[in-house]
């Protein structure tokens, strides 16, 4: 055994162990450490934080360029219009009861009430204070012709083809848009509309917190109940319903643009655009493609509708170009104009369902307001065709006093005193530069007066017009008017379930038009109504010392 061999003992492997640098390799442990880290820590300490900041600005600035992308408005090319992305946006239920803390802007905070809070308890909910102040702007002014600085009310001869000459009449000067129509400052224009300006009108025009909760609550249902291809329809809005309570659809079919439009102005009207920030960019941006993908060639937008829907439209591609100055937009609002002008009754000056038809005084109401909203968007408007669409007016008027034949009362196609033809007609002389004295302009508000808001006579269509009216004149008329108008709509806004933040057109009582109209127009028209205060600066400005005077 002696003998025999040991077993053979294989050694065993061991991981290779770095060579240590001669200054190092007779040192200990502690002493390595404490040499490494004098002479080489600085350098590894400098590339560490070097590498540290490079790192987050890479992050910082790819953060910046996604909020950006994120950020930026839909492209509308002017030759072909592309669709922004088809991302369903869920727009939260409005709960009606809920004040924002200062309604006066309607930011993105209030837009979406999303910070409640109580009002206290000495404060009037409705400010039915028996001390009238002046409304409606109360700007002292001396002028005796209409100092204007909102939608129309300029003298047909100081004008170009072209946009108004500015101070003769034209836009005007007053508070409104700076140098960009719609963004606030001095000007002229959609001033009213910018945030600046907005809590001045608001204050001085009219409204309250409430008024602007209830504008919140309708943005909010129209956005809730607009199409997957961006239109809004006046019956096939109930597909995006969540409940029965959305009854009231129109019996006078879907109407596309007509609808569409609706559904955009009180947008625009509260200063929103396809291009500002906001929860609704998106849906002004959808609703806006919807128009100009439907436009013809021509300038048409009727889309199968008649020159009713054009013109509500016309009003909407004029307004969010003068609003936003996006340039990609100029040559459908332009198109839209031109069309509009062209079908023009050659010999009665009016327009109707058909491009030429005789006119009748609805139907042109909504014509002017669009090429007024085209001037103010500094579009080309043909001054003849406006000169032509007075002497319509002239022959659709009654009423008047001694020699004068411009009577303050309107007819449908012939001499007539309808109360809403006759707000319309008012209207449109207010923006064609009848001034306020003038006997026809003296009778017709004497008129109003007489025909003042009842619920039990509830013509939301008739409201409209005849708000902006007595808007465009400050003074104890349009106080009386306002209170009453503000409280009812206020009132009958309706509160639960998908419904919340609209008007049903057949309760509390049935609207003139609401069958005819639906849910989409009595909301539209209701939120618009609510919006008078900023969304055009009043015509005429209260003469010093002389409150509601001429």
């Amino acid at each position: 055994m002696a003998e025999q061999k040991a077993a053979k003992v294989e050694p065993r492997q061991t991981t290779p162990q770095p060579e240590l640098p001669p200054e190092l390799a007779g040192m200990g442990f502690f002493e390595r450490t404490r040499t490494w880290f004098f002479e080489e820590g600085p350098w590894w300490l400098c590339s560490f934080v070097f590498h540290l900041v490079l790192i987050c600005s890479l992050a910082l600035i790819g953060g910046k360029a996604i909020e950006k992308i994120i950020d930026e408005a839909p492209a509308f090319e002017a030759v072909n219009v592309d669709r922004p992305d088809d991302v369903l946006q869920e727009i939260e239920k409005f709960d009606i009861g809920e004040t924002p803390l200062d309604p006066t802007e309607l930011s993105t905070e209030t837009l979406t009430l999303e910070k409640p809070a109580q009002l206290a308890q000495e404060e009037k909910y409705y400010d039915d204070s028996a001390v009238f102040s002046e409304r409606g702007g109360g700007m002292a002014s001396s002028s005796d012709q209409p100092n204007l600085g909102g939608l129309g009310g300029f003298d047909i001869k100081g004008i170009g083809a072209g946009p108004a000459v500015r101070g003769r009449g034209g836009v005007g000067i007053g508070l409104g848009a700076g140098t960009h129509p719609g963004r606030g400052g001095s000007g002229w224009g959609f001033g009213g509309r910018g945030a600046g300006s907005r809590k001045k009108m608001l204050a001085s025009g009219g409204g309250t917190r409430q008024s602007e909760r209830a504008v919140a609550g309708a943005l909010n249902w129209l956005a809730r109940h607009q199409l997957a291809n961006g239109s809004w329809g006046l019956k096939n809005y109930i597909s995006r319903c969540k409940d029965d309570t959305c009854a009231g659809s129109a019996t006078s079919g879907n109407r596309p643009a007509a609808a569409t439009a609706m559904g955009l102005l009180p947008f625009l009207a509260a200063g929103q655009t396809h291009q500002s920030k906001g929860p609704y960019k998106k849906t002004i941006a959808n609703g806006i493609y919807f128009l100009v993908k439907n436009q013809k060639s021509n300038g048409d937008l009727r889309m199968g509708g008649a020159m009713y829907d054009h013109g509500l439209a016309a009003i909407v591609l004029c307004e969010c170009y003068g609003m936003s100055n996006d340039k990609a937009l100029r040559p459908y609002a332009q198109a839209a104009l031109n069309f509009i002008m062209e079908a023009q009754d050659p010999k009665g000056g009016g327009w109707r369902y058909e491009p030429k038809q005789p006119g009748d005084t609805s139907v042109v109401g909504w014509q002017i307001m669009a090429l007024k909203s085209g001037q103010m968007a500094y579009l080309s408007v043909n001054p003849a065709v406006l000169e032509k669409a007075k002497k319509f007016l002239q022959s659709v008027s009654s009423g008047g006093r001694g020699s004068n034949r411009r009577g303050g009362l309107f007819g449908y196609t012939s001499p007539g005193a309808g109360i809403t033809t006759t707000a319309i007609g008012l209207l449109c002389y207010q923006y064609l530069g009848i001034p306020r004295e003038d006997p026809a302009m003296v009778d017709g508000v004497a008129f109003l007066m007489r025909n003042q808001p009842d619920k039990g006579k509830r013509n939301i269509y008739y409201w409209y017009y005849a708000t902006m009216v007595m808007h465009n004149q400050p003074g104890p008329d349009w106080d009386t008017w306002n209170r009453k108008m503000r409280r009812y709509l206020i009132d009958s806004q309706c509160k639960e379930g998908c419904a919340a933040g609209s008007w049903d057109p057949n309760k509390p009582t049935k609207d003139r038009w609401g069958t005819n109209g639906g849910r989409v127009m009595t909301t539209s028209f209701s939120a618009l109504t609510l919006e008078v205060y900023y969304r055009y600066l009043p015509l005429y400005k209260l003469n010093s010392g002389a409150a509601g005077g001429p």
